[in-house]
C-alpha cells in the first residue's frame, strides 16, 4: 500500500483481508461451496453411463455410437465453456454461481428431452455451464492458500471431483435400473440445486484484483481522492479485456510448450478414462451379464485416492536452497504414470467369459491410482507456473482434455469391434506409455524451457 503515490494494495503480509490470511474455517469453507459443486458437475458427466441401453431403448434406437456421443458429448461443453469464461475468471462468486444456475438448468432439461437430439443438446449446454466451476476451482486454491499449503487442498478439491465421474455410474446403474434414467437427472438436482442457492447467498470473493479494486472503490469515497488504483488493476477496457481474455487459453496452448505438453499429457490420460466409461457397461452386461445396477460397480475398483504431495515439496524446496519450482509438484507424478498402460493391458486381455470378472475390476485400481496421481499435481502445477493468470492457464488445459473426452470415446465402439477388447486397449496401453515419460522430462527440464518460453498475454 502507497496511498501517496495512488497506489492501493495490502495493508501488510498479514493484511486480513487477504484470503491467504484467512482463518482456516473461512478458507475450508470456501473450499466445501466449491468442492461440492465441482463433484457434481463431472458426476453428472457420466452419471447416465450405466442407463445408456435404457436412453436408447427409450428413445427406439439401437446404435452404440449415438449412446456414446450422448455420454461423451457433455464433456465437449467443458471444452467450449472455459474459452467465454475465461474473461470473467477474475471474480469468483458471480462466475461459479451464474453458472451453477445455468448447469441446473439444464440438468432439469435432460429430465423432460422427448428425444435423442434434444437430450445431446441438453447436455451439452449443461456441460458448458458446469465448465465454470470445475476451471475456477484451481485458481481459488491459489487465491487462498500459500505455495506449501496446495497440495493438500488440490488433493481434496481437485481429487475428489476426479472421483465423481466413477461414483456417477455407480449410483447411475442404481437409479436407472429401479427409477428409471430420467430420475438420475432429478436426483443430481436435488443435491446441485440447494448448493447452487447456499453458494448465491454465502459465497466470499476471494479474488485478489476483485477485493482490491473495491478497497480502492471504499478509499476513493473516504478521503475523497479520485487519483487512487489498485497495483492489480486491468487498465483496459471491458470489451478489450473480453476480447483479449477469450483467446488466453488458446495462446497459453500455442506460446508455451509447458502449457501444451502439460494439457496434451492430461488430455490422453482423461481422453482414455472416457473411452473406459463408455465400454464398461458393455463388458460387463455382455461378457459377465451383469444387470444395469451392478456394472455401476465394476466403476468403484477405479477410485483410489493419492496422498498429498505438499511434504515432498517442502522437502525439494530445502535441498534447493529454500527456492520452490513450480515443478517440483510433479515430482510424485513420475511414479503414478506406468500405472496406467499396466492398466490398460491387463483389463484388454483378461475381459473375456473364462476370466473371473474380479479381474478387469482389479485392473481398474491402478488405473484409478494413476489417474489421480497425474491429474492432481498437473493441475496444481499449472496454477503455481501460471499464478497471476491460472484460471486461464487451467482453462487451456481443461479445454483441450474436454476435447479428447468427447471424441476419444466415439472411436471406442469402431476401435473395438475391429481389434477387439484385447488389441484394441493395447493400443491405448501404448499410447498412454509413449505419454509416461513427460513428467521425467519436467522434472529435469521444465524450468528451463518455462523461463525461456515466458507467456505474455
Amino acid at each position: 500500500m502507497d496511498l501517496e503515490n495512488g497506489m492501493v494494495g495490502w495493508e501488510s503480509a498479514e493484511d486480513p483481508e487477504n484470503p491467504q490470511n484467512w482463518s482456516w474455517g473461512k478458507k475450508w469453507m470456501l473450499m466445501l461451496w466449491i468442492g461440492s459443486m465441482s463433484t457434481f458437475s463431472p458426476m453428472a458427466s457420466s452419471l447416465c453411463a450405466p442407463g445408456t441401453s435404457f436412453t436408447l431403448e427409450d428413445y427406439g434406437l439401437t446404435s452404440k455410437t449415438i449412446g456414446t456421443l450422448m455420454i461423451s458429448i457433455y464433456v465437449l461443453g467443458y471444452a467450449v465453456g472455459p474459452l467465454f469464461l475465461a474473461p470473467l475468471m477474475y471474480g469468483r462468486p458471480i462466475v461459479i454461481n451464474t453458472s451453477s444456475a445455468f448447469f441446473n438448468a439444464f440438468i432439469l432439461g435432460c429430465s423432460f428431452a422427448p428425444n435423442m437430439p434434444s437430450l445431446i443438446v441438453m447436455r451439452l449446454l449443461a456441460g458448458v455451464g458446469g465448465s465454470a466451476v470445475m476451471t475456477i476451482v484451481s485458481a481459488v486454491i491459489g487465491d487462498v492458500f500459500r505455495v506449501h499449503e496446495r497440495a493438500a487442498a488440490s488433493c481434496i478439491v481437485i481429487g475428489t471431483p476426479s472421483l465423481a465421474p466413477i461414483i456417477g455410474p455407480i449410483a447411475g446403474g442404481f437409479i436407472s435400473e429401479y427409477l428409471g434414467w430420467r430420475w438420475a437427472y432429478w436426483i443430481l438436482l436435488m443435491g446441485s440445486g440447494p448448493l447452487n442457492i447456499a453458494m448465491f447467498m454465502f459465497m466470499k470473493e476471494s479474488n485478489h484484483p476483485t477485493i482490491l479494486e473495491k478497497k480502492t472503490k471504499r478509499l476513493k469515497k473516504e478521503l475523497g481522492r479520485d487519483d487512487l488504483h489498485s497495483h492489480l488493476e486491468m487498465r483496459l477496457p471491458p470489451r478489450e479485456v473480453l476480447a483479449r481474455s477469450i483467446v488466453r487459453p488458446i495462446k497459453f496452448l500455442f506460446r508455451s510448450p509447458i502449457a501444451f505438453l502439460i494439457s496434451l499429457y492430461v488430455s490422453v490420460v482423461y481422453g482414455t478414462l472416457y473411452l473406459l466409461f463408455t465400454t464398461i457397461p458393455d463388458v460387463f452386461q455382455n461378457t459377465y451379464h451383469f444387470s444395469v445396477q451392478y456394472t455401476g460397480l465394476a466403476y468403484l475398483a477405479l477410485g483410489f485416492i493419492m496422498k498429498y504431495n505438499d511434504r515432498n515439496v517442502v522437502r525439494m524446496r530445502e535441498k534447493n536452497n529454500g527456492v520452490f519450482e513450480p515443478e517440483m509438484r510433479l515430482s510424485t507424478t513420475i511414479y503414478f504414470a506406468p500405472f496406467m498402460p499396466i492398466a490398460l493391458f491387463i483389463y484388454g486381455w483378461t475381459a473375456r467369459p473364462e476370466v473371473h470378472w474380479i479381474v478387469p475390476c482389479l485392473s481398474f485400481i491402478p488405473f484409478g491410482f494413476g489417474l489421480l496421481g497425474i491429474f492432481v499435481p498437473c493441475q496444481t502445477y499449472m496454477v503455481d507456473a501460471f499464478l497471476s493468470t491460472a484460471a486461464s492457464a487451467v482453462a487451456a488445459l481443461v479445454c483441450m482434455r474436454s476435447i479428447f473426452g468427447a471424441f476419444l470415446p466415439l472411436i471406442g465402439p469402431k476401435l473395438y469391434d475391429k481389434m477387439g477388447l484385447g488389441w484394441g486397449n493395447t493400443v491405448l496401453g501404448f499410447i498412454t506409455l509413449a505419454v509416461t515419460p513427460v513428467p521425467f522430462a519436467f522434472l529435469k527440464w521444465g524450468g528451463f524451457v518455462r523461463k525461456r518460453y515466458p507467456v505474455h498475454l
